[in-house]
């Protein structure tokens, strides 16, 4: 249901903003402050999807007074996915970006990233430098993002190879032509988790995507997550994690090539963990052992890896290793 929409005649938006909003109703003015003070004069249309809130999120949109560029849709709990496709469907812009509503932009994230696409007509998309701050405290990686490429940035020769070093790439981060994020259907909905991973990887095999190493987008989900809880915000992700072969079904089918990609297998490493970590989480202790024999050894080198990988090589090791991890996770503060 649309509750209200834009004056601003369809021609002249040069953005869309897609912002699926979930119990966010602490932090959704900052993102929206974060959009409507950027720099470049854009005209930007926000497209809002109400993913079944059941805070005062939707009121505190309401009482915005941008109320001409907002453009409000509701549907009950389906997912980050299924609202991302909703604002992509609706999206008018000539270019689209996705942000999560507890996350925000710095003041420059549209003027360099709206140049560079008019500059590279090449390019579908192009990401940024961010900043993740987390519950534990902050952490940036790599540290120093400008390394990486000219402060002007780049068109990336192997997206995959440089996704699986650097992880450059996330919501938030990333500016894509409307007419390409149309095309490729959007984001998997039955995807609850890696969901936007994969879309980046198939918005690979659509054309070049750049990189500028500018950090201009934060990530903050510390807040939201304290007030819903841990386990209650991650519980539904953990329950509906896939298998690794389901996940990157779609890619493979447009571009079969990409199983012959040394970044794309090193890349996938990094998100079969996330998924086998996930399927475990659930409690689906057969499955996440088969996961990691099948994709371990892609995995990236780290204590959790080696620990994972001990434990599924001994049923007795693995009976210990496995409920020892879910009782962490599920006992953290």
């Amino acid at each position: 249901m649309r509750t209200h929409g834009p004056c601003v005649p369809t021609e002249m938006i040069d953005v869309s903003v897609i912002v699926p909003v979930y119990n966010a109703g602490s932090l959704v003015s900052r993102c929206l402050d974060s959009i409507f003070n950027q720099a470049g004069g854009f005209s930007i249309e926000v497209i809002l999807v109400d993913d079944g809130c059941t805070d005062n999120s939707v009121e505190v949109i309401n009482a915005r007074p941008e109320q001409d560029r907002i453009r409000l849709f509701r549907q009950s709990n389906s997912g980050p996915a299924k609202a991302r496709n909703r604002g992509i469907a609706e999206a008018r812009g000539s270019y689209l970006a996705f942000i999560d509503a507890d996350d925000y932009w710095l003041p420059d994230f549209l003027i360099n990233t709206v140049r560079f696409l008019n500059d590279h007509d090449e390019c579908v998309a192009v990401s940024v430098a961010q900043r993740h701050l987390t519950t534990s405290g902050e952490h940036e990686a790599p540290k120093d993002w400008s390394v990486l490429a000219p402060e002007e940035g780049c068109v990336l020769e192997d997206f995959y190879d440089f996704w699986a070093k650097h992880n450059h790439v996330c919501t938030g981060s990333i500016l894509i032509r409307s007419k390409v994020a149309k095309s490729t259907g959007g984001q998997r909905e039955d995807l609850r988790i890696c969901e936007d991973l994969e879309f980046w990887a198939l918005l690979a095999a659509a054309g070049s995507i750049g990189y500028i190493p500018k950090m201009l987008f934060v990530s903050d989900g510390s807040k939201v997550t304290a007030d819903i809880g841990w386990v209650a915000k991650h519980l539904p992700r953990w329950n509906a994690a896939v298998p690794v072969d389901i996940w990157q079904r779609r890619i493979v089918r447009h571009n079969p090539e990409v199983l012959d990609n040394p970044g794309f297998i090193n890349a996938r490493g990094r998100i079969a963990r996330n998924l086998t970590y996930s399927i475990l989480m659930s409690k689906r202790y057969a499955l996440a052992k088969t996961q990691i024999r099948i994709y371990g050894e892609t995995f990236p080198k780290d204590k959790m890896t080696t620990l994972m990988r001990a434990g599924a090589s001994n049923p007795l090791m693995w009976l210990i290793v496995s409920r020892a991890l879910v009782y962490r996770e599920y006992h953290r503060k």
